[in-house]
Parts: structure tokens; C-alpha cells; sequence
């Protein structure tokens, strides 16, 4: 199910003590989409910017609008794995995973801001939406686990959590889910090849599937 919307002008996040505040002169966003994955939807066609996920105009930091949107459910236990294969091998798909337990008591299709940490909580207590200005509750997304395609790419940033596989275009993020509920994750570029036209949006195919796990032998 994709949720659409509007695209609105970017503001900045700022870091504080550990998580990541919007500014308190801007308002909660919705992404272009969002795709609820289940035990029957298990994958689409994601469209994001090949630096989405990482743009040095903007400090770095991932951008919402750039990206594309995913949500899972899980149950405490389970692996959750996220497979990213983009339409154009210079292209390197990264991944966020946030969680959003009881204390997010915002819609799930509302992100804190029009930029996003890639290794950090990213979290608004009292949002507003930007266009209404109606109260939304909190917005907390609970940092998880990230990473890059590493393969063929020219940067190798330990930080960011570059994973190979000896395929580039192509990225698989596993976690097992430390608590029962949402997970909200997102899908961008990072670090395109030259050969790629930075100013379009490209085909990502995105798998999320929760499995139990399997008991160790």
C-alpha cells in the first residue's frame, strides 16, 4: 500500500544527546510513499534519488523526499531482512531501520523531517504536521541498523556500515528484531558511479520479509 503526498521545502535536523530533533521552526513530513510489507506483500518497486540516502549538499545527512519508504512488522525474535537491487549496477542502495514502539504515538506514515540520520535515533516529541499545523503526537524512531553497497562503489566509509557481497547494485540488511511491532526503514542511494545522472529517480527492487528464526543445531 503506498501512502503519497506533497513534497515541501527542506529544512535541517539537528543532533542533540544522542537523538536526532527538528528544528522547532519545522513540522513533521510524509514521505512520497510507503509501502506496508506483510506476510503477503513482500516486495516493490521502490524510486529514489542515486544519493538519497547520502547527499554531500546536504551535509551528508539522507533525504526523505529522495528516498523511498518501507514499514514491517515483526515479532521479538524474528529476522527481518531487507534485500535492495537497483535497476543500474552504479547505483548503491543504502538502508535505515528505525523501530517505533509505544512511546511513538504519531501515524506511522509521518517522518520527523525533510532530512534523516543514517546511524541515529530519529525523533520529534509534540509534532505538528507541516501543512495543517495539527498536533500529531510523538514521532520516535529508534535507530536499529544501517548500511551501504560497498561493491564497485569507490568509498568505504566504516561508519556508515559498507556490506559486500560481490554484487554491485545490490544490498542485504538482516537484523533480528529486538522488540515486537513497527519497523519503519528507508531506501536511497549513496555514492553513485560518474556515469550516473544525479538528478533522476531510478528503479530500486526492495524485498522485506520477517521469518522465525532458525534454531541453532
Amino acid at each position: 500500500m503506498k501512502i503519497n503526498s506533497k513534497y515541501m521545502a527542506p529544512s535541517i535536523s539537528l543532533l542533540v544527546a544522542g537523538l536526532v530533533l527538528a528544528s522547532a521552526s519545522h513540522a513533521a513530513t510524509i514521505p512520497g510513499s510507503i509501502t506496508e510489507f506483510s506476510g503477503t506483500v513482500t516486495d516493490d518497486v521502490f524510486i529514489a534519488k542515486s544519493k538519497g540516502w547520502s547527499d554531500p549538499a546536504f551535509g551528508d545527512m539522507g533525504w526523505t523526499h529522495s528516498s523511498d519508504w518501507g514499514t514491517i512488522t515483526a515479532k521479538k525474535g524474528q529476522k527481518v531482512t531487507i534485500h535492495a537491487v537497483a535497476a543500474d549496477v552504479g547505483i548503491h542502495p543504502g538502508a535505515t531501520v528505525w523501530y517505533r514502539g509505544k512511546d511513538d504515538t504519531a501515524a506511522d506514515n509521518y517522518v520527523v523531517d525533510h532530512f534523516y540520520p543514517q546511524n541515529a535515533n530519529f525523533t520529534k516529541f509534540g509534532a505538528t504536521d507541516e501543512t495543517s499545523g495539527a498536533a500529531l503526537g510523538n514521532i520516535v524512531m529508534r535507530y536499529v541498523t544501517h548500511g551501504y553497497d560497498v561493491d564497485g562503489n569507490s568509498k568505504k566509509v566504516k561508519r556508515m556500515n559498507p556490506v559486500k557481497d560481490s554484487v554491485p547494485g545490490q544490498l542485504e540488511l538482516s537484523f533480528k528484531a529486538p522488540y515486537a511491532g513497527t519497523y519503519i526503514f528507508v531506501v536511497g542511494g549513496f555514492n553513485p558511479d560518474a556515469s550516473v545522472d544525479t538528478s533522476l529517480k531510478y528503479n530500486i527492487d526492495v524485498t522485506a520479509t520477517a521469518t522465525a528464526a532458525t534454531p541453532a543445531p
